[in-house]
């Protein structure tokens, strides 16, 4: 999003050194909504951008929303299983520092210590990644609580597959001439290699899990997608 609207005041995760541990803290339960919305208020008229996308956004999304009444969001949405395959790529392709604050923030929100591995997970765990569950859990929560903190009048919903296809109704939604938006960078972290990790894991306990933790948004979005 941030190489679409490359041709205004836009930046991909910006802030980090602020709104990383602001992120950390709120999964965490250790800053309230109020707390989070005054330093969100005062980073928005310091950073002064036009378009902004970061996941960190969406973990922030309630104080968020509240900081800047004025602002409209996107909402990207992908099903589980590519989303999952291309985190599992891009972890396999560039290993994280297990020191860096990113890796701090996954393991919070990935909820490594609340879903166990089962057998099932070996494809998984003997790449020492965690279980299925713990990402299609984060799927669902990221997703829901996005969808939850905003009304239709401030969401547009933009499934990755049809971003091409939805560059009218995108630049229409910020109020931009689609003459201005950069069409040839609407895909810029495309993993280079994929190893396809997840066909590895058995169908049946793939499609359970998908199930059990994001069976309401995958019907209600991607029905026609299903792994077994």
């Amino acid at each position: 999003m941030a190489g679409i609207f490359q041709n205004y005041r836009s930046a991909h995760h910006p802030d980090g050194e602020v709104r990383l541990p602001l992120a950390s803290a709120v999964l965490r339960g250790e800053v309230d909504d109020e707390a989070a919305e005054r330093i969100l208020r005062r980073r928005d008229r310091v950073l002064w951008l036009e378009m902004e996308s970061s996941s960190l956004a969406g973990i922030l999304i309630k104080p968020l929303s509240r900081a800047c009444p004025g602002k409209r969001f996107v909402l990207t949405i992908r099903d589980v299983y590519s989303w999952c395959d291309s985190w599992i790529d891009h972890n396999i392709n560039q290993p994280p520092d297990g020191s860096s604050p990113w890796a701090a923030l996954d393991e919070i929100r990935l909820k490594v210590g609340e879903f166990r591995p089962t057998k099932f997970d070996s494809p998984l765990t003997s790449r020492s990644f965690p279980s299925l569950a713990c990402y299609f859990q984060l799927w669902a929560n990221h997703n829901a609580r996005v969808l939850e903190a905003l009304p239709a009048s401030r969401l547009l919903l933009v499934k990755t597959h049809e971003l091409a296809a939805q560059m009218p109704e995108l630049a229409a939604w910020a109020g931009v001439p689609i003459e201005t938006l950069r069409t040839d960078r609407n895909w810029l972290f495309a993993a280079p290699k994929k190893h396809h990790v997840l066909k590895t894991l058995d169908k049946l306990y793939v499609q359970e899990t998908a199930d059990r933790y994001c069976g309401t948004l995958m019907n209600t979005y991607f029905p026609e997608t299903s792994w077994a």
